[in-house]
Parts: structure tokens; C-alpha cells; sequence
């Protein structure tokens, strides 16, 4: 009885553990994407996405040190190479659509990401998918269209953000399958140090100087954007999917109250409906899928 009670206290440690991670990983990943915005009002998006990429590998240097250089091995250097390029268009689409969207409009684009990894796991994996993810997708779609509101004319900015979308659910396929062989760190370095020669070439037809100011804002976008993802990988090694993807979708109220605060937006109601639709066809599919790999392993 007594050892019951340990289990069930330690089971719930850790999923409460894995909710507050999955909270701060949430905000810090808002936190990032206002702080590019910030950065872009005197810095090209460019230019960011660069230094970016560049100073995530100070950042990881210490593991390579104490874990030598295997650690960075990859067992499918074709794979990784494609994830860098499909990457590196992700940033710097993100990065200059983010220049010119409001937070809140980025964000709920941004949540598009599983329904497009969903659609090409379809036309490139032979994913066997039922009516009620296509209905997911379906929905989520409309959503888009909603936030976008084409009767007034669609800008650059979500253009390239749903863009930024459809090369990271890209990137997110070739991930899955590198975990397959590959460790998170060298996953993690490769896709940093991947960037490096696509975001300097793009970078330097726009290249400025840069001035102290700038160097720690970018510097901040880097420390804050990594915790968002290693916090994210924490807290889904730690609890269920079909849980802690809901608590995800915070960021949505993350990059509303950021906006307000930093950039006065205030967003319209498409966005909260359309928002709320792509948030819900997401949820559904993450839930869908993990019921069905359940299913799968336990077979």
C-alpha cells in the first residue's frame, strides 16, 4: 500500500514537473519570436536569423566538450542535410514574416505546423490517415483562412510565416526519422550549425552593422529560443502527449499579452476564432495520433 501511494506521488511529481516545463517552454517560445520582432525594428530579420544560428553553438559547446565529438555523430548526414536546407528557409521566412505580423496572427499561423506534417507524412510517408483527421485538417484550413481574412487583401508577412510553416512540418518529418538513429544533441547541433551558411549568404545582402544593443538582443533570442526547445523535449520525455499539447497552445494568450505590452497590438476577433479552430484540428490530431501509436505498441 505504502509503495502504491510512493508510485502514485512520484507519477504525479513528475507530470506536474512536466506541465510547468511545458508551460515555460510555451513562453519562452512567444518570448522568442516577440523578441525577433523587437530586434527586427532597427536589424534585418536576416541578419537575426544568422547570429542566431551562430550563437547556439557556444551554447552547446560544453556538452561537446564533456561529451567529446561523438556526441555530434550523425548516422544520416544525407537526412541532416536536407533538414539544414529545409531549416534554413524555415528561419528566415519566419524571422521576416514575424518583421511584419502581429504576434498574435503569427502564432496562431504558427500552430498549422502539425496539420501540414500530417499532410505531408500522407503524400511522401503513404500515411494511412481516417476521415477524422482528414475533418481535423479540413477545419484547421478554415481556420487559416479566417485569421488570414483574404476579402481585405492577404500581406507579406503571414504569407511567409505559412511559408516558415510548411518547411518546418518538413523539417519536422526528417527529425522524427533522424531519432530514429541520432541523439538529441547532435540533432540540435546539426540543425544550428546547418543554418549557418544559408542564413549568412541571405544575411549579407543586407548586411549592417551591429551595434552592442543589438548583439544582446539577438544574443537573448538565441538563450531563450534554446530552453524553449530543450524544455520542450523535457517535458514530452515526462508526460503524455494528448496532456501537455493542450497546455502548447498557451502561447496563443503568451503572444497576445506580448504583443499588447511590447507593440500595443491589440488582435481582432478573426484571430481568436480562427485561432481557436487551428488550435482545436491540431489538438484533435496530436490526441488522434498518439492514440494510435498507443495502439500500435501495444499490438
Amino acid at each position: 500500500m505504502i509503495s502504491k501511494f510512493k508510485d502514485f506521488n512520484n507519477k504525479s511529481s513528475i507530470l506536474i514537473l512536466a506541465t510547468i516545463v511545458m508551460i515555460v517552454s510555451g513562453f519562452c517560445a512567444s518570448l522568442a519570436a516577440a523578441l525577433v520582432r523587437l530586434a527586427s525594428q532597427d536589424l534585418h530579420p536576416f541578419q537575426i536569423a544568422f547570429f542566431r544560428s551562430v550563437l547556439i553553438i557556444p551554447l552547446l559547446s560544453p556538452l561537446i566538450f564533456k561529451f567529446k565529438i561523438d556526441i555530434i555523430k550523425t548516422e544520416r548526414p544525407l537526412l541532416t542535410f536536407y533538414r539544414c536546407i529545409s531549416g534554413s528557409g524555415a528561419m528566415l521566412f519566419f524571422f521576416y514574416g514575424i518583421s511584419l505580423t502581429e504576434l498574435s496572427k503569427a502564432q496562431s499561423l504558427a500552430f498549422t505546423i502539425p496539420i501540414f506534417a500530417t499532410l505531408l507524412a500522407i503524400l511522401t510517408l503513404k500515411e494511412v490517415v481516417g476521415l477524422r483527421r482528414w475533418g481535423a485538417m479540413f477545419f484547421g484550413f478554415v481556420g487559416v483562412i479566417i485569421v488570414l481574412r483574404p476579402d481585405l487583401n492577404v500581406s507579406i508577412g503571414p504569407v511567409c510565416v505559412l511559408a516558415a510553416c510548411v518547411l518546418w512540418s518538413i523539417s519536422l518529418l526528417l527529425a522524427k526519422k533522424l531519432t530514429e538513429t541520432d541523439g538529441n544533441i547532435s540533432i540540435t547541433f546539426w540543425q544550428s550549425a546547418g543554418v549557418i551558411p544559408i542564413t549568412f549568404i541571405a544575411a549579407i545582402f543586407v548586411w549592417d552593422g551591429i551595434n552592442g544593443k543589438q548583439l544582446f538582443l539577438v544574443s537573448l533570442i538565441t538563450i531563450v529560443a534554446t530552453i524553449a526547445q530543450f524544455s520542450l523535449n523535457y517535458a514530452l520525455k515526462r508526460g503524455e502527449i494528448s496532456f501537455l499539447l493542450p497546455l502548447d497552445y498557451l502561447r496563443l494568450i503568451w503572444a497576445v499579452w506580448l504583443g499588447y505590452i511590447m507593440f500595443s497590438e491589440i488582435p481582432l476577433n478573426n484571430i481568436w476564432i480562427g485561432g481557436t479552430i487551428i488550435v482545436a484540428s491540431t489538438t484533435y490530431i496530436g490526441i488522434r495520433e498518439n492514440y494510435l501509436n498507443s495502439n500500435k505498441t501495444k499490438s
